[in-house]
């Protein structure tokens, strides 16, 4: 639920010059305003047409520059490479100390929230959820997509270990790829703040 108004958002523009839909969402967020980013994108492009603020668009104009931004990219650096090196340890079946830690680790991550992070992404390319409860639906998805493929593997009696990590990281990895390319599609068009009017 949102309690945000075009007063408060043109007010904090003025008293704190936010440059990103990103930062004028966080700051928002600290005053105690609720709001999501389509609200936001909403309520500066009709600021913008009443000639109160300015903005210029694209701020990913291209996907490899999305890509190579680490605030915006982080998520698909992380769930990649872990979802691929706990395939690799449960294929190999590595049982050295360390690499059983990793194995027991990064497949922990793999069962219970790297698929439903992905999905999560994937269906709301939009911050619109706080990060406990971005978490919570994390695990709750991914326990369902775990038991899914789990139950469609094992119809097929195709259920072993591998199987199941090579499934789910497949599964994660396309996922986190259509979530990366959905939100590079809405940062696309957000809106940059590039000069605010004097408080005067």
């Amino acid at each position: 639920m949102t309690n945000i108004r075009k007063e408060l958002v043109l007010a904090y523009i003025r008293r704190y010059k936010p440059s990103t839909i990103k930062e004028l969402e966080s700051g928002l967020s600290q005053e105690g305003i609720r709001s999501t980013e389509e609200d936001l994108l909403q309520i500066v492009s009709d600021l913008q047409r009443s000639g109160l603020i300015n903005f210029e668009m694209a701020r990913y104009d291209s996907l490899s520059r999305f890509l190579k931004a680490p605030a915006e990219a982080w998520w698909i650096y992380a769930t990649i490479p872990v979802s691929a090196l706990e395939v690799v340890l449960v294929v190999f079946q590595i049982q050295t100390m360390p690499l059983t830690f990793l194995r027991i680790l990064f497949g922990l991550g793999l069962l219970g929230f790297l698929p439903g992070y992905s999905t999560l992404r994937f269906m709301f390319p939009a911050d619109k959820f706080s990060q406990l409860e971005r978490i919570l639906l994390s695990i709750f998805l991914s326990v369902v997509v775990s038991i899914s493929l789990g139950v469609i593997l094992g119809a097929g009696y195709f259920f072993t270990g591998a199987s199941s990590a090579t499934v789910l990281m497949s599964y994660t990895v396309a996922l986190t790829m259509l979530a990366a390319y959905r939100r590079y599609s809405l940062l696309r068009n957000s809106p940059k703040i590039s000069r605010t009017p004097s408080s005067g």
